[in-house]
């Protein structure tokens, strides 16, 4: 079997078993884009498309420890609570299964799991989580076999933590197994293992192979539309990722007629402002830079921003996705210095949300270096250069077009 369920899966070792970390401060986090044109850097940033994301929707939070003062012949009386958060509480609790029940008991098992699902939503703890989850599944694999659907269960959540701590090969090869896995006992057009072809799909966009991501994606539309019918919510969301695809297969016309169709269902549905509404603009907002229609592709993209900041907040992902097209659209009219502090401002932010060598804050890091480059930055440029070239050797390996273009640029800027 892939290394992806075992403990350490980045690396050699192969522990025995899995303890709770001890709630500490938060570490470095970790975790997508660019293309080479003959000999020259590329001319702009690459502009972003949020596909959707197929996460399960659920929040653990914290909780609280009361201190009761007990007297005879007096009523109890609370003296003191004390608040919890939800690694606190989820790790006191994963601690107690294991010391009582032991490592492989069916309850301490459930109580790792949403313990690695906090620790997975905190910036620095992804590793922690992944090997929490790692024992889970190898548990479970033993136990109950590689088809049991608790075993499913925790491979999909292993496969997202993966994905989202930038190991996207295991991730990869994690969403291939439990999609095969699914299409085999569940049937093709179950919901679990639709879900599971559409994180194939987004692991596979972000390694750069959008090519065979998209009859993925085409596929579980069809199947879910067969299903629900066009206008059922998760139609919406899988048209949108479809839509997605296609603008980073380069197919930018057919996008367009998508998302032009999209938007105005979903306004309808949810209003303008709704996530779901907002991903769809932000979308066709790329299409718009992509077609080389900067001043209809400014307008729009200003107002997603504002959207995306009045609904999420300027420090959330899709607030970052928005800005990061305006700065696209920015430099296809070459309005350089205004691009700039923009992409700066973006990559502080995912920094601090995502961690340094997070794919998404890599290639922005390579988005600045290249709006540098026409500033006449170029000492600037070559160093944010030579960094993301690193990361995209450790990411995606020796020869990945993210790699050659990188080097590529680095190159042309060191030419005397």
């Amino acid at each position: 079997m892939a290394r992806w369920w075992r403990r350490g899966a980045a690396g050699e070792s192969q522990g025995t078993g899995a303890q709770p970390p001890r709630p500490r401060q938060e570490q470095e986090g970790r975790r997508e884009h660019r293309e080479p044109t003959d000999g020259q850097p590329p001319p702009s940033p690459d502009a972003e498309e949020p596909a959707g994301g197929y996460g399960n929707g659920r929040r653990l939070v914290g909780g609280h420890i009361t201190i009761t003062e007990v007297t005879e012949g007096r009523p109890e009386q609370e003296i003191a609570r004390v608040e919890l958060s939800a690694e606190e509480i989820h790790t006191m609790r994963a601690r107690s299964a294991i010391d009582t029940l032991g490592p492989e008991h069916p309850d301490a098992l459930t109580a790792m799991r949403e313990l690695a699902q906090v620790l997975g939503a905190i910036p620095g703890r992804g590793e922690e989580a992944v090997e929490l989850c790692q024992h889970v599944v190898r548990t479970q694999w033993t136990m109950l076999g590689d088809r049991h659907e608790e075993t499913l269960r925790t491979s999909v959540e292993l496969a997202e933590l993966l994905h989202t701590t930038g190991q996207l090969r295991l991730s990869e090869t994690a969403w291939r197994d439990t999609f095969r896995a699914q299409a085999e006992t569940l049937g093709r057009d179950h919901p679990d293992t639709l879900r599971s072809a559409t994180g194939l799909a987004s692991v596979l966009e972000d390694l750069g192979r959008a090519a065979e991501a998209e009859p993925l994606l085409r596929d579980v539309l069809e199947r879910r539309a067969r299903q629900l019918g066009r206008d059922h919510p998760d139609v919406l969301s899988a048209t949108n990722a479809h839509a997605a695809s296609l603008l980073k297969c380069g197919r930018h016309e057919e996008a367009e007629r998508a998302l032009r169709a999209l938007v105005p269902r979903l306004e309808d549905r949810y209003g303008r402002d709704h996530e779901r509404t907002i991903a769809a603009r932000s979308n066709l907002g790329a299409v718009l830079v992509r077609l080389d229609r900067p001043a209809e592709a400014e307008q729009h993209i200003r107002a997603v921003v504002r959207s995306t900041e009045a609904t999420s907040g300027p420090h959330h992902e899709s607030t970052f996705t928005a800005r990061n097209n305006l700065a696209a659209v920015l430099h296809a009219q070459e309005r350089y210095e205004e691009a700039v502090p923009i992409l700066r401002a973006i990559l502080s932010g995912r920094v601090a949300l995502h961690g340094d060598d997070h794919p998404i804050t890599v290639v922005t890091r390579d988005n600045l270096a290249n709006v540098l480059i026409d500033v006449g930055h170029h000492t600037e440029a070559a160093e944010l250069l030579d960094r993301c070239a690193r990361d995209y050797r450790r990411t995606y390996g020796p020869g990945h077009p993210r790699l050659r273009a990188a080097e590529d640029k680095l190159a042309w800027l060191r030419s005397p």
